[in-house]
């Protein structure tokens, strides 16, 4: 039986709930939502965050008190009963996060901090976030810089310092599924600009004294433009004659001196991509499916009328440049090697049946920036115990040649296809084209696929090394 002292403090009770006993903040809906897996059913429940912390803790050696005394190292029981919770409390971690994820899916990137980025690409299967503030241990060496306006592809000035840390740290993670990521952030930034919606970007009152409202607006544009070439100096401007004879603008040397740190830290030559396009792009590829499948009468046109295509239709078809261009692949093979990010593939056509293939690879020809990449190999080199460990795949597709809007929005050839929707692309060139065709085949002209190019292992691992010169 409930004692008038109880009766009388369910409204305070229900207050207590909204308020983590340990840490005294507010807990989230997810905490309510996902309890503690306490085996005494004792009801004791504290935020994610301090969740978070106890499981951190455990995994020291020891911790070190504010009088400098060490203490053995803590054990995963309940605070309030001390039962073991340590087989339930990654599960109830992995619970609250999934559901932080839900809340935070509608929100858009610009509006969240770094920590609520995390959380919205966060993926049941990745490992469970730290979302404590507690210093982590340093690795050996120099540490990644917080923000690398290189990686950004021109788009910084319509990001706020929260995206910029987020997707650096993401550029330079050394996996390639958050180069994924990082590439569908920006992605997702170029499409608020193409439609009008980047943010205003608050310029400091320096480069607002010598940078006239005109010449930032024509910056922004050719920022905008450039999205169009992928990473090729985009939103860089050059000086004339006259513009270096009364001075730069702190604006152009900042651009200059990205320029020089350019070939001091050059970026691969393959960055990576997402690009999102209509299934309509590969129309012609389902085309020539079904005419070697014998479903369609080769002398048939496109549009299914009785019409023969003429001899320049033909050569068109062949190269892969007639109506709605398509996309052709290459079966590839990368030989381990970090250097292989820095240079692209040659790719030719041998054969009587004019098939393509790879026949060399060319780097950079600046010996500026061949040292720097010499340099940049080199990190790799002297680390101890920071090799790659997980699984790797050497078998690759690269792109034999692109036309129509994929070319437009900045895929090349030689590009490695990395990711489809999201998903990582594991399979050959036939498969990716029978991929392709299959969603044009069930979405008509009006779906759309999603592309990540270049999110790949020596990428990633290359951009990782970078950030530690």
């Amino acid at each position: 039986m409930a004692t008038p002292a109880n009766t009388a403090g369910g409204a305070a009770d229900e207050e207590e709930e909204s308020t983590c006993p340990i840490c005294l903040n507010d807990m989230c809906k997810s905490d309510a939502l996902h309890p503690i897996q306490c085996p005494t059913n004792c009801t004791f429940n504290f935020c994610i965050e301090c969740l978070c912390h106890l499981l951190a803790s455990s995994k020291d050696d020891y911790e070190m008190a504010s009088d400098g005394n060490r203490h053995v190292k803590v054990h995963l029981n309940c605070p309030n009963c001390r039962s073991d919770i340590s087989k339930t409390i990654e599960d109830t971690i992995r619970l609250r996060q999934a559901a932080l994820k839900e809340e935070l899916s509608t929100v858009p990137d610009s509006e969240l901090s770094a920590k609520d980025l995390q959380l919205k690409h966060w993926k049941q299967d990745d490992e469970i976030l730290d979302l404590t503030e507690g210093k982590k241990k340093k690795k050996k060496g120099p540490e990644p810089m917080l923000i690398d306006k290189t990686l950004f592809g021109g788009l910084e000035f319509a990001m706020t310092t929260e995206e910029q840390k987020y997707v650096t740290k993401l550029m330079s993670s050394g996996y390639p599924n958050e180069l994924c990521q990082g590439a569908q952030i920006l992605a997702g930034i170029a499409d608020n600009i193409r439609n009008g919606r980047a943010p205003t970007v608050t310029a400091t009152p320096a480069s607002t004294a010598s940078t006239a409202p005109s010449r930032a607006a024509a910056e922004t544009a050719r920022a905008t433009q450039a999205l169009q070439s992928g990473y090729s100096n985009a939103g860089l401007s050059s000086r004339s004659r006259d513009e270096a004879v009364h001075g730069a603008s702190n604006f152009q040397r900042e651009m200059e001196q990205q320029k020089r740190d350019k070939l001091r830290r050059p970026l691969p030559a393959r960055m990576p991509l997402c690009v999102t396009l209509s299934t309509g792009e590969f129309e012609k590829m389902a085309l020539q499916y079904r005419q070697k499948s014998g479903m369609v009468d080769p002398s048939m046109s496109g549009d299914g009328e009785g019409k023969k295509p003429g001899w320049k239709s033909f050569f068109k078809g062949m190269l892969g440049t007639g109506g709605n261009a398509s996309m052709t692949f290459i079966d590839d093979e990368w030989d381990g090697s970090v250097a292989d990010a820095f240079a692209r593939a040659q790719i030719g056509r041998v054969g009587k049946d004019n098939r393509q293939i790879v026949k060399g690879r060319f780097g950079p020809q600046n010996p500026v920036e061949k040292a720097s990449v010499q340099r940049i190999i080199a990190v790799g080199l002297h680390e101890e115990g920071d090799s790659l460990t997980r699984p790797i795949r050497f078998q690759r597709v690269l792109l034999g040649s692109v036309g129509g809007q994929a070319g437009k929005v900045g895929i090349k050839k030689g590009d490695v296809v990395t990711h489809i929707n999201g998903e990582e692309f594991t399979g050959n060139a036939a498969a990716l084209h029978a991929l392709l065709v299959e969603a044009y085949e069930q979405q008509g002209k009006d779906g759309v696929v999603m592309i990540v190019v270049n999110a790949e292992d020596c990428t990633a691992e290359a951009l990782r090394l970078r950030a530690r010169v």
